[in-house]
């Protein structure tokens, strides 16, 4: 692996052999110019992008020594920073999506922003290929600019710049009073600090701030419309569920998932529990041909699990990362005392390594920390999540783990003993 060398020659050769392992699999080589996504699906592709992006990012470090390595760390928040100032000024929106430059002052007009404001800005931004100068003083958009102004990656970037960054100078102070170790308790977190309210982060959004929720929402389609779901792409007995089988999609949102999953597999049932506010939205989008087997149920799945019987699958994607133990505990606890010995748990969810370093999966990194800040949450290893199950209720065991390829997410099949 490129993290075991020190190197340079080594490395150069690891890029070299990666980067032509990974032109030979994907459909079109990448671009930085304004154009769609191109997932990247191939198994030989996937783990030559692993490994060129952590030899480039050994020579970066090496190279740049570690002075710059952890002063660019500590002043990272600038990044954001530039980033937040171009999402309130709308400065994607006000760029020609077709990729053609705009001079700075009709730039400035448009947005009604001071030109210098947008040069500072853009100075930080150009130099992470978001937008770029054609000339002096004319911009362009980049692919990575052009998703800011995308509506739901637009909404994607406002949660992080707006409520996550807000929040996140407060993560030490929370720690600090509980000698750093994180309460269990999803209503003293650093976001109810920044927000000066006694409300966990949901409960905030979705009754006292529903414009922040509407946005979650939208940022949430966002993040689902990047690749495809565990449940359909590798939990491989769904696939020949008996007729009339039922999956219970646990604080489902929309319905993305159990849509995608009635789509997939038309034998199956799906109910979809969700709050009141995001059940009638999705009930809303829901397709008038998956009407007679897709249906909102509105249910709070702290206070119970209406729906049992045998062959049940319960699937739960991105609800436990929300939630310290304790809560997640109550969660599942709802669920072992409807279930039956042919009932199944589908924890969807990301399964972090043990180990640690260089080439650990920095998304899985960064949304641990996302979690911390706003739910006293965390993401699990496979350690960690065994222990929450049993702790829920000694009846719940690990039947297996069903890994997505090319991250660190998969299915935890979670059964009665």
């Amino acid at each position: 692996m490129a993290t075991k060398t020190e190197d340079l020659t080594e490395l150069s050769n690891i890029i070299s052999t990666s980067v032509k392992n990974y032109l030979s699999h994907v459909p079109t080589p990448p671009t930085l110019r304004p154009a769609p996504p191109v997932p990247v699906t191939d198994e030989v592709a996937i783990q030559a992008r692993k490994q060129l992006l952590v030899a480039c990012r050994r020579v970066v470090s090496l190279v740049g020594g570690p002075m710059e390595t952890v002063m660019g760390m500590a002043m990272g928040f600038h990044d954001t920073t530039a980033v937040r100032l171009a999402y309130d000024m709308k400065i994607a929106q006000n760029v020609p999506l077709d990729g053609s430059p705009i001079a700075l002052a009709e730039l400035a007009a448009k947005s009604g922003v001071p030109e210098e404001t947008i040069v500072r800005v853009m100075r930080a931004l150009t130099l992470n290929d978001v937008f770029v100068e054609t000339a002096p003083g004319y911009f362009a958009h980049t692919g990575g600019s052009t998703l800011i102004g995308t509506p739901q990656m637009e909404a994607l970037v406002g949660h992080y710049v707006d409520e996550t960054f807000t929040s996140a100078p407060h993560v030490s102070d929370v720690l600090r009073e509980n000698n750093f170790a994180v309460p269990e308790d999803g209503r003293k977190t650093a976001f109810s600090r920044a927000f000066n309210v006694n409300k966990n982060f949901f409960e905030y959004i979705f009754v006292d701030n529903k414009p922040m929720g509407t946005r979650f929402n939208q940022a949430m389609k966002a993040t689902i419309a990047r690749g495809s779901f565990n449940l359909v792409a590798v939990y491989e007995p769904l696939l020949s569920a008996p007729k009339g089988t039922t999956l219970v999609d646990v604080g489902g949102g929309i319905g993305h998932v159990a849509i995608a999953a009635a789509q997939k597999v038309p034998k199956l049932k799906c109910v979809v529990q969700e709050i009141g506010m995001v059940a009638s939205e999705g009930l809303d989008g829901l397709p008038q041909e998956l009407k007679d087997r897709v249906e909102f149920q509105e249910n709070d799945f702290f206070e119970g699990q209406p729906i049992g019987g045998p062959g049940v699958y319960y699937h739960l994607r991105h609800i436990l990362h929300d939630h310290p133990d304790p809560a997640c505990k109550k969660i599942l606890s709802h669920i072992a005392n409807a279930m039956d010995s042919s009932s199944r748990i589908l924890i969807d969810e990301c399964i972090l390594d043990k180990s640690m370093g260089p080439d650990y999966d920095r998304a899985a990194v960064k949304m641990d920390f996302q979690m911390l800040v706003m739910c006293n949450a965390k993401e699990r290893t496979e350690a960690q999540w065994a222990e929450l199950i049993k702790g829920a209720d000694e009846r719940l065991v690990v039947e297996r783990l069903w890994r997505a390829k090319g991250n660190s997410t998969g299915i935890i099949e979670v059964g009665l003993a």
